[in-house]
């Protein structure tokens, strides 16, 4: 059997992110685990334990999901890992069971995810929430259908500026389309993804607030198929 709790102090964190930051990279450091600690709290990250040593980690976000009608307290599963030493001896469902019981008792109704493969997570109770397609053309094919009429102007701004900009436009955003995520209390992401203060384009049409913003040269999107468990 294994012991999952939530992860109590920065070493233990470190070590249940690196459940499956191992895959990609060496071991966080102490100023990459003070970043990603702005957005994924301490308590957050779930470590799984065998005679005291992690050997897993699943890590839930504390965001808020739009819904027709309304938005929602959501739990943002990610950062789910399990140490090649422990591989397919049930760690991640000792994980899973105990990460879902958490949010249910944080009054959470809802945790999403995106799978990274689709058959892992259905043995847990997500499901299919939506689709993701990409379409590839020739250079050839790919002019515009109507005259391209430029409209505003694009401007880097530094990461405080951004935490006040970005916020209204992501806002708007929700209201209008199901489906979107926010973090609660997005200056700590934005903090955490740029924390010299730069990397951050903000586009003003007409004056009036963009249909988007961009953070540049941080984060890199990943097209898939979102899971959602209700």
């Amino acid at each position: 059997m294994f012991e999952v709790r939530p992860s109590s102090n920065p070493e233990e964190y470190g070590l249940a992110v690196y459940g499956i930051g191992q895959y990609v990279g060496a071991p966080p450091t102490e100023e990459q685990i003070g970043r990603f600690k702005q957005v994924l709290p301490i308590e957050g990250m779930h470590a799984a334990f065998e005679d005291g040593t992690i050997v897993g980690g699943a890590g839930a976000f504390p965001f808020e999901l739009s819904v027709p009608g309304g938005v929602l307290p959501c739990a943002g599963v990610s950062v789910v890992g399990v140490y090649p030493t422990h591989r397919r001896r049930g760690v991640l469902r000792a994980l899973m069971d105990v990460q879902l019981q958490d949010v249910h008792e944080r009054g959470e109704p809802l945790a999403a995810l995106w799978a990274s493969e689709e058959t892992i997570y259905d043995r847990f109770g997500y499901g299919l929430a939506s689709w993701a397609g990409e379409v590839r053309l020739a250079r050839v094919w790919n002019s515009y259908a109507r005259p391209f009429e430029r409209r505003g102007t694009t401007r880097f701004v530094a990461a405080d500026e951004a935490a006040t900009l970005f916020p209204p436009v992501w806002d708007a955003l929700m209201r209008e389309r199901p489906g979107w995520i926010a973090k609660r209390g997005a200056e700590g992401l934005l903090c955490a993804a740029a924390p010299d203060g730069t990397g951050y384009a903000f586009k003003v049409a007409d004056g009036k607030l963009p249909r988007a913003v961009v953070l540049v040269d941080q984060f890199h999107c990943h097209l898939g198929t979102g899971r959602l468990r209700a």
